[in-house]
């Protein structure tokens, strides 16, 4: 008879009461996450439901699993729930399918292509800050999810989405986010499968909103290649002409549904890590007046500003927004877009004297790390000063990545960067904002770091004229 093999699992957290750490993650999967981390260190293991999850916490560990091994490696199971709306967009793909889509879709965030992208940005955050009033109140991240949107839909799309549509697609957005939540818990995937649930039919119905823009952004577009209206040689400049007219080796060209989960990926993964990262940007800077100050006082520098006259900021101003960008940056250290990786392991895979077993998940938290003291003195203080050439230097590479990172690290990372510091270097050009008093701001981690039920703003105006 044959004996079963034993497998030695790092050291972690285990509950005598069944479903308790699933409980906890669910309710609070940062929380958890950190203590696991600062309780077992690099590596830990503890059991989700059924599901073996290894917690890897080292900057190295992460490097080798990302980019040296990598082929060893699959999505994890966030993005296997996320393909409910992405489908097979870049962000879920998987092997050659992905190099492919990858190799059709990278020249759109090529340095010289995102630099063109620049006046679009600006003026997208202008015609926002022009329907602002002085003393009034907004949420700011709703603002910016509706302005990132707009922005990736012109630079990247070629298309102006109509106020009515942007929002449709905002609020369909919105639902299909919180649903997809509740998928990641294996409740939500049962109740997912009883369609007169409300919460499921309203998620169905938001799906079909936001499939029935998309389609007609498509056909839209089609029938302009079509009949000309919009001429073969300059329709490839934006992605999805490029991808209408790109044919297969075969001949063949993409269907529509591949066009749809294309451009639902680019317009979702394109515009909400942005806004969430901004959001959380200004959040910080009402919090800290003292580095707003600077904040003000560098921006008044390179735009010439007396507190009436301005120039709109440019492209060619992004290296003299030093503060700007140290400031965007550390606030993407405290609240990154990204906060959590996974992928599940094809292989057994040796790693920190231990085998992690084919089939089990592996994760990483970019909130954990960045939130980490080695790396990081007092990691909850907001510093934008920590960010010297020397410190960024010699800071460890996975020790800091809040687009994620690797052999398969987000496309529009450069695009995401520059569009926030031109952003900041607009909207605070214009206005200085503070938090309206007695709102609860609260983390909601889903696939990415939002801040739930969003944050208001009261506006000051920081021109005679606004």
């Amino acid at each position: 008879m044959m004996q079963k093999s034993s497998i030695e699992f790092p050291p972690g957290p285990s509950s005598h009461i069944p479903g308790k750490i699933v409980r906890s993650f669910v309710k609070d999967p940062i929380n958890t996450l950190s203590k696991i981390a600062e309780e077992y260190g690099d590596l830990s293991h503890f059991k989700l439901g059924r599901m073996h999850v290894y917690l890897i916490n080292n900057p190295d560990y992460i490097e080798k699993i990302l980019i040296h091994d990598h082929s060893n490696f699959s999505k994890g199971p966030r993005l296997q729930t996320a393909k409910r709306l992405l489908g097979e967009g870049l962000v879920t793909s998987e092997g050659e399918f992905h190099k492919s889509q990858r190799k059709l879709i990278q020249p759109l965030f090529l340095p010289k292509k995102i630099s063109s992208y620049g006046a679009v940005m600006t003026d997208r955050a202008l015609r926002m800050i022009h329907g602002w009033k002085n003393g009034s109140v907004v949420n700011i991240h709703s603002e910016l999810m509706k302005v990132t949107l707009s922005i990736i839909c012109k630079s990247v799309m070629d298309y102006e989405m109509e106020s009515k549509q942007a929002k449709d697609f905002g609020n369909a957005f919105e639902i299909t986010k919180k649903y997809s939540s509740r998928l990641q818990h294996p409740l939500g995937q049962i109740l997912d499968r009883v369609p007169i649930l409300p919460k499921v039919a309203q998620a169905r119905g938001a799906g079909k909103t936001l499939n029935t823009i998309v389609y007609g952004l498509i056909s839209e577009r089609r029938k302009e290649i079509e009949s000309g209206t919009k001429d073969k040689s300059s329709s490839g400049e934006d992605l999805l002409s490029k991808l209408i007219i790109v044919q297969a080796d075969d001949g063949s060209t993409m269907t529509d549904t591949q066009l749809r989960d294309e451009i639902i990926t680019i317009l979702i993964a394109g515009h909400e890590t942005t806004s969430n990262a901004l959001t959380w940007t200004y959040y910080l800077l009402s919090q800290n007046p003292e580095i707003e100050r600077r904040v003000f006082e560098e921006i008044d520098q390179v735009l010439g500003g007396n507190g009436e006259e301005y120039k709109q900021p440019s492209i060619a101003d992004l290296p003299k927004l030093e503060y700007v960008e140290k400031v965007f940056r550390e606030s993407m250290r405290l609240y990154p877009p990204v906060w959590t990786m996974g992928r599940f392991a094809v292989n057994d895979y040796p790693l920190g004297g231990y085998t992690i077993p084919k089939g089990s998940s592996l994760m990483f938290s970019q909130y954990v790390m960045h939130h980490s003291t080695k790396y990081y003195d007092n990691p909850e203080t907001f510093d934008p000063d920590r960010w010297t050439e020397e410190f960024k230097m010699h800071l460890p590479r996975f020790s800091y990545f809040p687009f994620g990172g690797g052999i398969r690290g987000c496309v529009g990372e450069p695009f995401a960067w520059q569009e926030g510091i031109l952003l900041i270097a607009t909207i605070s050009s214009y206005w200085s904002m503070r938090l309206v008093p007695n709102q609860r701001v609260k983390l909601q981690p889903g696939i990415t770091l939002n801040p739930k039920n969003g944050i208001k703003m009261k506006l000051k105006s920081r021109r005679k004229s606004s």
